[in-house]
């Protein structure tokens, strides 16, 4: 099937190809250009001149004829810094110029005037130099990181992205990397052109394979990359946020290559207890040259990752935690608490797989392998065929610390390693045509396939009220086959085929191209297929709670079961188009003023539905069929303005609309939850007659219930809900677009008489369609309840129980909105001393808004975690990103020094990420969910003008006994400290929070690298290099600590929410809805903690031999 789409596809774009005309000036989206104008002596053009660029490195040429204009254009050069240009005219002197750089995706400017030659003489050389910046095609916001830049600057990982957050203009939050402000999952990689991104969505660097760290390519086959977030090329599409565009190394004449390894561990970094055992090595080989000279080259480069270290939080033999102490480096539950489970299990249903409380050493090995080919074929056509291959597995497992409010101690047997595999092939070819014609035509399959393994299979438990050491705040021990991993594998095919023609009218140059991109995922999620039991207590799992009977009485059962019309059994498989049609013109208006503008279409086109089901239109007026299908319309302008005409002072600037592509991830959503396909969910938590908890025992253990227990009560017996009945419904609002951005962009670019270039650069980005999330299963707004937050269901003495409408509690709708907004201006310095110093400095004020933040994979925790809300669901009011930090600083250097030494570094500063605080989860039914809307620890807190007045808000034990309500005391009197300490809830006395209020401290990271070259023979070297990662905690342990508050046991990455307190029940009063929560708050609770890597130097020695 795929070979008959790219047949088809193939023969539709050389259709492209009948076009005729003359010559080229338009840089590619994968390559360079060399352009300028030929004159005489008196600044007239000249005609029929012979200009030849030649690569000294493959000794390849290409060659062009000035017009009658004067001008010239040689396109398709592969990026590299060795080209020599000659220019030759009968009558006339020859020139030559050497050592010029032809940079990704620029066209280097270089004008020729030709002298009358009297006399025979030789050519008249020159040395040329090249600038990123000040360029007559640069019209957007971008960063170029040539070869040098790659391999000189610190670095751990040894991936190529890991320099894009010294864009001044990128974000980094623990989510991911935002573009000017925009969804993480909005960035796109492409390498050599061709897509390299993961289509899917899972992870959040954009790479396939990501959720296991896996890298597309190795470093050392990288020459340059591009970061781009406003270019006004229309052949760059398929992104919102940022573009990474990469190019890959080739062989050359000669033979050249290298070996390295790189080591880090515990003995290379400060002493923490997670960090004991920790060890990584990286070691791999580059070796490419010539199959035949000047024709046919090579490129190979294998790499290999051994990494383990001790996964996160406690564990058994660690001293217990001390009442009010402050130490992390102890375990806050008994080891007897642990046994009492495992015994109970063991004893009563046979299970002796729980695990224990031991660390876990968590691997992450890595593989890539990566070979290039390049041709230089017949009729003036360039080939590369290249092949990567890339394979990861991490384990994933980590328990929370003592800090969090709400800890969850998981047993071993909670672990599951996670896989990914991925094999990409590409073959390009570049053609100058005759009369000028340029063609690239590129071929792209890429498969990868992500899938889970698991230690266990047995039901995930949660077993709650678990007496901690150190306070009364219970803990929770987990155990079982992780809840997600009961059923989850992803394969993704991707054939990518795009076809770009430019041709010259005039001073007019057009490109016109297509790109068909046909992909096909087939997905099992099958969250909660083994079951996911809670239990208040050890003695509920025992059945010796005074309400068990002798029995297990679990509080809550959840689970899912594939359709029993789904003749998939469980798979949700989706095959779909993208066609993107594009047309521009690069006007060179005059010799220094050139305008681009153009049209990019983008069309997708499923070729598979979710089913319909009748029923849900029926209740929530949704089909559950409908998919995207709208076609994007995407104008855009630039232009570059060489103002005073000796390429020292340069405006530029544009406006252009960008379509991104959505995770299909969230599309996927919609074919596997129709309630007739995929996993259809089930919860039981005794909240209606319907839905009591089955019995826990052993035949329910080895074939889950998929119906919730019935309940008699009166004589009348209520059938229990099933998963067919009340399954979590996923749909497509019929409106809903692929995201789409409108960026402007403006920048002044002025080169000093030393070489120094200063930029300032604005750029707006503004949203014209993103996803957002909204159940249509509630009933809507059922009261105002306490200090103005919208219910949507009804206050309880436990909690809230939502009201929903029809006999579904969950129909997650994705639909758009519009107007979230980000700007930024920046001030920047560069400068480059060829062959010594290399610097740069720049200055970034910001701010972003939107309506929603949406970062996870799920559509459940996309509407939960989207933002954190008091008002109305469907409010589109704009306030503050997560994705807001105000103020970047980032400085890099570089020096190369006579004895062969290279000293580099790093300085990035920026605000402190923002974050609110919200209300936990306790044991109680509806606990933790304040506007009953279903979902916990995304509600905003109110913050009482007195913490001590019992109309605002009531602690745990405050009509107890004596020692109860003195522990309620404590806790108020704790509480109130907290909130004087801490501005953002100080200045919302008597409301309830707004959205991101807060800030962590500003954050200050400094990495250097020293190496030392020892030349051999030849081109010979072996070169030792040490790496430090944040430096300034080597010189002074309290430098460089990067201090967060607690979002990670709140939602890990996907939301910026601190559980300040956990809701214990509520106090109803008169007036059932005006109800006080009860809440209890941790005495011991610190705002901000420095509990993680980064907070500590971390040093790599490195060894490379190359020749």
């Amino acid at each position: 099937m795929f070979q008959k789409r790219l047949l088809s596809t193939i023969a539709t774009l050389s259709l492209l190809m009948s076009a005729s005309a003359i010559s080229v000036r338009a840089q590619s989206v994968t390559t360079g250009a060399i352009a300028g104008t030929v004159t005489d002596n008196n600044g007239n053009p000249v005609e029929s001149a012979q200009i030849q660029v030649r690569n000294g490195r493959t000794g390849t040429t290409a060659g062009a004829l000035s017009r009658s204009t004067g001008q010239y254009s040689v396109q398709g050069m592969e990026p590299d810094d060795q080209y020599s240009i000659t220019v030759r005219r009968i009558g006339f002197q020859p020139i030559t110029r050497n050592n010029l750089r032809v940079a990704l995706g620029q066209t280097d400017r270089e004008d020729f005037q030709l002298s009358p030659q009297t006399n025979l003489l030789s050519a008249v050389k020159v040395t040329g130099e090249a600038d990123a910046v000040i360029n007559p095609t640069k019209t957007g916001t971008g960063t170029q990181f040539n070869d040098s830049a790659l391999h000189r600057l610190p670095t751990l990982n040894r991936n190529f992205s890991d320099f894009v957050t010294l864009v001044p203009q990128v974000s980094s939050n623990t989510a991911g990397l935002s573009g000017g402000g925009v969804n993480i999952r909005q960035n796109a990689v492409q390498i050599d052109g061709a897509a390299a991104g993961d289509l899917f969505g899972l992870g959040t660097t954009g790479q396939p394979g990501s959720q296991a760290n896996a890298k597309s390519i190795p470093l050392d086959a990288v020459k340059e990359y591009q970061v781009l977030l406003s270019p006004f090329d229309v052949r760059q599409g398929n992104f919102g946020g940022l573009l990474i565009n990469a190019v890959t190394k080739s062989g050359t004449n000669e033979f050249h290559g290298s070996a390295y390894g790189y080591e880090r561990g515990q003995n290379l970094t400060r002493k923490q207890t997670y960090l004991r055992e920790f060890y990584q090595r990286n070691y791999g080989f580059a070796f490419g040259g010539p199959i035949i000279k000047n024709r046919l080259f090579f490129f190979v480069n294998p790499e290999w990752q051994k990494y383990h270290t001790p996964t996160s939080g406690p564990f058994t033999g660690q001293p217990a935690c001390a009442a009010g102490g402050t130490s992390t480096d102890c375990l806050y539950i008994a080891q007897s608490s642990i046994d009492a489970v495992s015994n109970i299990l063991s004893t009563k249903f046979g299970f002796n797989g729980a695990g224990t409380g031991a660390k876990i050493l968590q691997s992450n090995p890595l593989t890539n392998v990566f070979a290039r080919i390049d041709a230089y074929l017949p009729f003036s056509t360039r080939a590369i065929l290249r092949h990567n291959y890339a394979t990861a597995d991490l384990t994933n497992f980590g328990r929370s610390f003592n800090t969090s409010a709400s800890p969850v101690f998981n047993l071993t047997s909670n672990q599951y390693q996670f896989s990914s595999k991925t094999n990409s092939s590409v073959a390009e070819f570049f053609t100058n045509l005759p009369r000028g014609v340029y063609n690239e035509l590129s071929v792209n399959f890429t498969n990868t396939h992500d899938f889970r393994t698991v230690g266990v299979n047995f039901p995930q438990l949660d077993i709650k009220g678990i007496p901690r050491t150190d306070v009364t705040t219970p803990a929770t021990i987990r155990l079982g086959t992780e809840n997600s991993s009961q059923g989850n594998t992803l394969d993704q095919r991707t054939l990518e085929v795009t076809e770009n023609l430019t041709l010259p009218i005039g001073s007019h140059n057009i490109t016109v191209g297509a790109k068909n991109l046909t992909y096909k995922f087939i997905n099992l999620f099958g969250q909660n297929r083994l079951g996911y039991w809670f239990f208040n207590s050890i003695d509920s799992l025992n059945g010796t709670c005074a309400t068990c009977g002798g029995q297990s009485l679990a509080s809550e059962y959840r689970t899912s079961a594939p359709s029993a019309l789904d003749p998939a059994k469980g798979l949700a498989t989706a095959r779909s188009h993208l066609y993107s049609f594009y047309a521009q013109d690069l006007w060179t208006v005059t010799p220094r003023f050139t305008f681009a503008y153009g049209v990019r279409v983008d069309k997708p086109k499923f070729l598979d539905k979710p089913p319909f089901n009748q029923s849900v239109y029926d209740v929530y007026g949704r089909s559950t069929g409908n998919v995207p299908s709208h076609a994007l319309v995407s104008p855009r302008f630039g232009f570059n303005w060489d103002a005073t005409g000796d390429q020292r002072n340069q405006f530029r600037g544009g406006l252009g609309y960008f379509t991104g592509v959505p995770p299909f991830v969230y599309l996927s959503n919609a074919f596997g939850n129709s309630g007739l396909s995929g996993y259809a969910a089930l919860t039981c938590a005794n909240t209606t007659n319907a839905t009591h908890t089955p019995a826990f025992n052993a035949d329910n253990i080895a074939t889950p219930p998929t119906a919730c227990a019935d309940f008699t009560s009166g004589g009348v017996t209520t059938k229990g809900a099933t998963t067919a009945l009340s399954s979590s419904i996923n749909t497509i609002d019929p409106k809903f677009r692929f995201p789409q951005y409108q960026k402007w962009n403006a920048a002044y670019d002025h080169r000093f008489p030393s070489g120094l270039v200063s930029t300032i650069e604005g750029l707006y980005t503004r949203a014209i369609a993103n996803p957002f999330y909204s159940n249509l299963a509630l009933a809507g707004i059922q009261a105002a309840g306490a200090h103005g937050r919208v219910l949507y269901g009804t206050q309880t003495a436990s909690g809230a129980s939502p009201v929903f409408k029809g006999n579904r509690t969950t129909v997650l709708d994705v639909s758009d909105t519009h107007g979230d907004y980000t700007y930024s201006i920046t001030g920047q310095l560069q400068k480059t001393f060829f062959d010594r110093f290399q610097s740069s400095l720049s200055y970034t004020f910001s701010h972003s808004k939107d309506i929603a933040t949406i970062t996870s994979s799920t559509a459940g925790s996309n509407f939960r975690f989207q933002r954190d809300v008091s008002g109305s669901l469907d409010d589109r009011t704009l306030t503050k990103s997560k994705n807001d930090f105000p103020h970047k600083i980032v400085a890099t250097g570089s020096w190369h020094f006579h004895t062969l030494t290279d000293v580099s570094f790093i300085y990035t500063g920026n605000s402190g990420s923002p974050y609110d605080y919200v209300v936990g989860t306790g044991t109680g039914t509806g606990s933790g969910d304040l506007n009953g809307d279903g979902q916990t620890a995304n509600d905003l807190i109110y913050v009482p003008i007195d913490a001590h007045d019992p109309n605002e808000i009531l602690f745990t034990g405050f009509n107890g006994n004596a020692a109860a309500q003195a522990s309620a005391a404590a806790q108020a009197d704790a509480f109130e400290k907290f909130i004087k300490q801490t501005p953002c809830l100080r200045n919302h006395r008597g409301v309830i929070m707004s959205r991101n209020a807060c800030r962590n401290p500003w954050q200050n990271d400094v990495d250097v690298s020293v190496a030392q070259s020892l030349r051999g023979f030849g081109k010979q070297n072996l070169q030792l290099r040490l790496d430090v990662l944040n430096f300034g905690n080597l010189v002074n342990r309290k430098w460089g600590e990067q201090l967060f508050s607690n979002q990670g046991s709140t939602c890990g990455a996907n939301c910026s929410a601190t559980i300040l307190v956990t809701q214990t029940g509520n106090k109803l009063g008169s007036s059932p809805q005006q109800a006080v929560p009860i809440v209890t708050f941790d005495t011991n609770l610190r705002r901000f903690s420095g509990l993680n890597a980064s907070s500590n130097y971390r040093m790599q020695l490195s060894l490379r031999y190359s020749f």
